[in-house]
């Protein structure tokens, strides 16, 4: 029986493997400061381009520095202790 029961969980259990490769990739690319940086670069170059508006620049640098402050560890009260003190 329990033979049975490993054949029939083996493709649920490859799926679930699969999945979890795929949260791990994410979480990486999410908080890789690296991946960041050049995706604000990319963003910059879009911009002196003429290929967005400032307002979408504005907003999206905005989102990015927020996902680089997360990947780095620095919370809002950090950030405002050193705009308060330094």
């Amino acid at each position: 029986m329990l033979l049975i029961d490993d054949l029939l969980m083996l493709p649920v259990k490859g799926f679930l493997g699969i999945f979890k490769k795929i949260h791990e990739m994410v979480e990486q690319e999410l908080s890789d400061e690296t991946y960041l940086l050049e995706k604000m670069m990319a963003l910059r170059l879009r911009f002196e381009l003429d290929e967005i508006s400032e307002e979408e620049y504005s907003q999206q640098e905005r989102e990015l520095l927020a996902r680089l402050d997360a990947a780095r560890g620095v919370d809002e009260a950090e950030k405002e202790e050193v705009f308060k003190y330094g």
